[in-house]
């Protein structure tokens, strides 16, 4: 099935007409877009290269640009300035219609009157390409799990269906982009990790590059090659998952991106790639790897940032504080303690112990600390 529906993809680009003679050049670039409304600064100078066949997230909060951002990738904005290319044609002010993007909204426009089979043709029927139509059709439907499903009506199908209906209708027309706006956020979780999967496993197997807009950060770093966290219209970190996670560059994207503890320290010494920093309510001064960008000097403020699940709670030999629990949740495979230290309020997580139960109560006094290759120095 694959086989046959990627064949006719590759058909389908195979009759364009070439856009660039670089081989090596990124199939999408934002070059310094900047998107106004009445004064107002929504993208504010973003530059991003995506490279063919990633799957890229563009992550945040709502009202932080990244909707608008795509609008602009989809040709529904016009950027105030700056350049949109793909495979170095500007493709800045270009109608829609005129772009090989496909579209997948949150609320799918799926047309009710259509049944599932008319609904996926009709992109191919509008661009009169309807050569071997059938057989794409049926192909992309078999790629999502709904073959059999071609007679049916969209409001006799469930959400989770549908959803792969309206993806299956931009498959099928081969586009060197798809764009995807939140199209899980109305899913229960249950099926929405089930579709997160699926969505990675189609990426995969089509090649096509997607570029998908969530605020949801677990969805993120579970689907993504590459995440662009955004802010108050601009991009604070773009970087692979586990980069962004595990060395956040920002505080906004060691905050936003999962849970975290920061602490505020002084740089007391720098020597070679290292720095010295003391920490509050810390015992002893810490020893850590500079940032590559890291321009503080002897005396200026960082943060740091330890996530829970690098939290030890008990004795140790590691650089430490001293807490007191405030309260603590059960999550299954783990518990989250919520302490105070001298250092501000701490989070700590630990592996459940079948039949050990809570061993640390509210208002019991703990030591905390944690290994120093899990720590990361973030500029003040």
């Amino acid at each position: 099935m694959f086989d046959a529906f990627h064949s006719l993809a590759n058909q389908d680009r195979s009759n364009r007409l070439p856009l660039t003679s670089s081989s090596d050049q990124p199939i999408l670039q934002i070059d310094s877009v900047t998107k106004s409304f009445d004064g107002t600064i929504a993208v504010n100078d973003v530059t991003l290269d995506v490279v063919e066949g990633e799957f890229v997230t563009l992550l945040g909060p709502s009202g932080c640009g990244k909707s608008t951002l795509l609008r602009m990738l989809a040709g529904f904005e016009t950027p105030t300035s700056g350049r949109i290319l793909m495979r170095g044609r500007d493709m800045s002010r270009l109608p829609a219609y005129d772009r090989d993007i496909g579209l997948v909204f949150q609320n799918l426009a799926l047309f009710p009157h259509l049944n599932v089979y008319d609904n996926v043709a009709f992109g191919l029927r509008a661009r009169k390409r309807t050569e071997g139509l059938d057989s794409k059709v049926r192909d992309v439907l078999s790629l999502v799990g709904l073959d059999g499903f071609e007679k049916r009506r969209t409001g006799q199908i469930s959400g989770g269906q549908r959803q792969r209906v309206a993806l299956a209708r931009s498959l099928v027309t081969s586009p060197d982009v798809l764009l995807l706006d939140e199209p899980l956020s109305a899913l229960d979780l249950k099926l929405r990790r089930q579709l997160q999967v699926e969505l990675k496993r189609i990426q995969r197997e089509t090649g096509i590059t997607f570029i998908f807009v969530t605020h949801d950060q677990e969805e993120a770093l579970s689907m993504s090659d590459r995440i662009a966290v955004m802010q108050a219209g601009q991009v604070e970190q773009f970087s692979t998952a586990v980069e962004t996670y595990h060395h956040p560059r920002t505080r906004f994207v060691a905050q936003f991106v999962g849970e975290t503890n920061l602490l505020e320290g002084q740089v007391t010494a720098k020597s070679g790639g290292d720095v010295t920093l003391r920490v509050v309510g810390v015992d002893q001064p810490m020893t850590l790897p500079a940032p590559a960008d890291l321009s503080a000097n002897t005396g200026d403020t960082v943060a740091i940032s330890i996530r829970p699940e690098h939290m030890r709670v008990g004795p140790s030999e590691c650089p430490a504080l001293t807490g007191t629990v405030v309260s603590h949740s059960f999550s299954g495979a783990t518990v989250t303690y919520a302490l105070d230290s001298a250092a501000g309020p701490m989070l700590a997580q630990t592996p459940f112990q079948t039949g050990q139960g809570h061993p640390f109560a509210p208002g019991h006094q703990v030591r905390l600390s944690w290994p120093i290759a899990n720590v990361t120095v973030i500029p003040a």
